[in-house]
């Protein structure tokens, strides 16, 4: 990725903490048969958050009140059409990957989102990023993508988190046109066991003049929030 080494440490960083999230829900115990909501639990992460404001995308704004935002957005749009839409914070509050976790544990979702804004060590890099962990080891070290095709048959989830990008991918796409970087693996292990969809969005770069103008405008970040929306519905 375009970014400083501080910056990809970070990253790093919050990849694990995602990594640990999908962790919990694959040690979970079980739900009894028919003890199941037949409501579809949905679990958006707005990345950082209180102390942690994140990358900096203008005079009063950073990626903590850009993701928050757009979670909130998302939430509304998706309530009422079957779905249990919750946030792993609904407000600026500080959150530790322990807080995270234990708050994915006691959601039991189906499906989970989590958001960022990227950055750059120039002005040049723009666009929207999809990333899920699991994408180059499901390849079987290479193999180019029919490969990863292949692949994903053996693993329903991973499988249907690659759905659940390719439907991002085109519908973000209406919102920052041909201006998707693809699919991107977190630098982490494959994880066993995965057994929820997953996938974490970079919604911009923070550091490209024309994606801060979008991130800080109203208008944008509702559109955003309604491409996000409609991925989900299409893959849950």
């Amino acid at each position: 990725m375009d970014i400083s080494n501080k910056g990809w440490m970070m990253k790093r960083l919050l990849l694990m903490t995602f990594v640990a999230i999908l962790t919990v829900f694959s040690l979970s115990a079980p739900i009894p048969a028919g003890a199941q909501s037949a409501r579809r639990v949905i679990l958006i992460d707005p990345g950082h958050g209180g102390s942690d404001a994140g990358v900096k995308i203008g005079e009063k704004a950073s990626e903590k009140d850009v993701t928050l935002a757009v979670a909130l957005l998302m939430k509304k749009a998706l309530s009422g059409g079957g779905y249990d839409v919750l946030l792993t914070r609904t407000t600026d509050a500080s959150l530790s990957a322990a807080d995270r976790v234990k708050a994915a544990a006691s959601a039991r979702p189906d499906l989970v989102l989590s958001l960022h804004v990227n950055a750059g060590f120039d002005k040049k890099a723009s666009g929207f990023e999809v990333w899920f962990p699991g994408f180059q080891a499901a390849a079987g070290n290479g193999g180019g993508s029919k490969a990863i095709l292949k692949d994903m048959a053996k693993n329903t989830y991973l499988n249907e988190s690659v759905r659940l990008a390719r439907a991002i991918e085109k519908n973000l796409s209406t919102v920052f046109p041909k201006a998707s970087r693809g699919l991107r693996e977190a630098p982490v292990p494959l994880l066993e066991g995965l057994t929820v969809p997953a996938v974490i969005v970079e919604i911009g770069f923070a550091t490209h003049p024309e994606d801060r103008k979008k991130l800080l405008d109203d208008g944008t970040r509702q559109a955003v929030a309604a491409a996000l929306a409609k991925s989900i519905r299409e893959v849950l």
